[in-house]
């Protein structure tokens, strides 16, 4: 944050100066087991596709739960970049969430950049990376 000089209240943003006028701070917490709730639209697979320079993203519906269910991939979305993956994600109703469409969005960079930087990706793990993946 890059505040004005002339006053600890003024916050210079990209393009218009910010008043700080925050009265109350919120930590952030999330607990992955305890706060996860499915979609009910259902699931995706993330795949990292380097032969093509692709993120490959099968939209998944699960038909019974229980003992023996049943999952189908009925849909696949491909892209080069988080951003235009997870709106479209968005826009062709795959997602009912907020919190899905956040995750998806998390994950979904993760993917581009590993992507990018040529690191190995698996899904719902974190990124491993070291000086020479820069």
């Amino acid at each position: 944050m890059n505040y004005n000089n002339n006053n600890k209240n003024i916050m210079q943003g990209r393009w218009w100066k910010i008043e700080n006028k925050i009265k109350k701070s919120t930590p952030a917490k999330y607990d992955k087991i305890k706060d996860w709730v499915m979609d009910p639209k259902g699931y995706f697979l993330i795949k990292i596709d380097r032969e093509n320079n692709l993120i490959r993203v099968g939209y998944c519906l699960f038909s019974k739960l229980g003992n023996d269910p049943i999952h189908d991939m009925i849909a696949e979305v491909t892209g080069k970049t988080a951003i235009e993956i997870v709106n479209t994600l968005i826009k062709k109703d795959f997602i009912s969430s907020l919190q899905h469409a956040a995750d998806m969005g998390i994950e979904l960079h993760k993917a581009e950049l590993a992507l990018k930087y040529d690191v190995q990706y698996v899904q719902d793990s974190d990124l491993l990376i070291s000086k020479k993946n820069l």
